[in-house]
């Protein structure tokens, strides 16, 4: 059996509402296999992805007229302030905005704004970040590595034991510590 082209149309809507292959198929009386069959097909893809960006766009729109009526009602709000209740006259004067809560809505306003252009608020990446870890760990490397060879050539090393002098020729392994640091207790050392 044969289908009109408005039958795929309603039934890739159908199925995106209910999206159960039986249920769909069983709503708009024709058989499962039909509707399996189709699934399978390069077209209902292609309607599947019309149908949502077509949906996508009109609830963008509902959207979009809701956010600027609210923006209209705090840019009033912010402007002359807020209703309040005036017992003594018994009638409802505006109250200019206080600065705290100002402060929230401009502070939200912008974080919207950031999100919506999609710019992240601080201008340094997570790469960036790595990058500047590791060229400062370099570095520490390097000056600890000149601090040991500045103390052989003092000769403060020179004359020491031949354990440092082992350690000199293999490299530094870890950053030395200053005095008065929390040194690692006995039973959290390697191999202890």
């Amino acid at each position: 059996m044969t289908y009109p082209e408005n039958k795929r149309i309603e039934a890739v809507t159908t199925y995106l509402i209910l999206g159960n292959a039986a249920l769909t198929a069983r709503t708009l009386g024709m058989p499962v296999q039909t509707l399996r069959f189709w699934k399978q097909q390069p077209w209902w893809k292609e309607l599947e992805q019309e149908i949502q960006t077509e949906s996508d766009q009109q609830l963008d729109s509902k959207l979009s007229t809701r956010i600027e009526k609210a923006l209209d009602l705090v840019n009033d709000r912010l402007e002359n302030g807020d209703f309040q209740y005036d017992q003594r006259t018994g009638q409802f004067v505006r109250r200019p905005v206080n600065v705290r809560d100002g402060w929230k809505v401009a502070n939200e306003m912008i974080d919207k704004r950031w999100l919506i252009r999609k710019q992240p608020k601080d201008s340094t990446s997570q790469e960036a970040v790595g990058d500047i870890l590791k060229n400062l760990a370099k570095e520490f490397a390097e000056m600890a590595k000149r601090r040991v060879n500045e103390k052989v050539i003092e000769g403060e090393v020179l004359n020491g034991s031949e354990s440092q002098q082992e350690e000199l020729q293999e490299g530094v392994r870890e950053l030395p510590r200053e005095a008065g640091a929390n040194p690692q207790p006995e039973s959290e050392k390697p191999g202890s």
